[in-house]
């Protein structure tokens, strides 16, 4: 199969069994492919394995162990194409506020319909627009390199 033809590939790392099974579900009857995982470091290793020919992931920012923010610190670091969509049920969550500030289309607050996730994976998944030299990218999330999270 060309590179062109294949489905694109989206990663759903959501510790609720449930709720996984119910996204990658709406994933699959929208025409994509999926992996997924219910903890950050299993989403981690699938996208290793996986040598980061990945699409989207759809990250749960508020998981036990290592959380989705922390999940997407590694990817940004490893696959720094990879594009990424937080869910998140609390909307409190002063993370989740700053995101959806900073990039409103990167966040989708749970409960969400089939309709409203499938709309913003297409949305994130759209060619991002060319560039000209020396132009900024327009990325929201600093790059971390070295040190720890504090």
């Amino acid at each position: 199969m060309d590179h062109h033809d294949r489905k694109p590939t989206i990663l759903v790392v959501e510790d609720n069994a449930a709720l996984r099974r119910l996204i990658v579900r709406m994933l699959n009857d929208g025409g994509f492919a999926t992996l997924a995982a219910g903890k950050a470091a299993d989403g981690l290793s699938l996208v290793r394995q996986h040598r980061g020919a990945l699409d989207l992931a759809i990250i749960d920012m508020v998981m036990p162990g290592m959380s989705g923010l922390d999940l997407a610190t590694d990817l940004d670091r490893e696959y720094p194409d990879l594009k990424i969509l937080y869910t998140s049920g609390y909307v409190d969550s002063v993370a989740a506020d700053v995101l959806s500030r900073r990039s409103p289309d990167c966040v989708l607050l749970k409960p969400f319909s089939e309709q409203a996730l499938l709309e913003r994976v297409h949305m994130l998944l759209q060619p991002a627009p060319r560039r000209e030299p020396g132009q900024a990218s327009g990325r929201v999330a600093p790059k971390i390199r070295s040190g720890t999270l504090g």
